[in-house]
């Protein structure tokens, strides 16, 4: 996998080698020692079928801040905040498995 990693960041390093064409980028990927599946999904831009190969998944979370509590009255009619001082939060994930 680390070949595929190195190979894709030169990709993103080297302006020339990005914009090549597919001739010029399957000689460097077949140099690089990619296995022809890894070639194929790269030169034909299939992310899904490259997440897949390289077991990949994609992880997404979000965090929001919970609504606020209402004051509360104590058993002596005096209203006291449930939580003095204390902010608390809601956190909502969600996880999107590739492959």
């Amino acid at each position: 996998m680390s070949d595929v990693v190195e190979f894709l960041e030169r990709m993103g390093k080297d302006a020339q080698l990005s914009r090549a064409s597919g001739n010029k980028l399957e000689q460097v990927a077949a140099s690089a020692g990619l296995d022809l599946i890894l070639q194929d999904a790269i030169l034909s831009e299939d992310s899904s079928t490259l997440k897949a190969l390289l077991g990949i998944a994609t992880h997404c979370a979000m965090l929001a801040p919970a609504e606020e509590q209402e004051e509360q009255e104590d058993e002596g009619g005096n209203e006291t905040p449930e939580r003095e001082g204390e902010t608390s939060r809601a956190a909502l994930s969600a996880v999107e498995l590739i492959g």
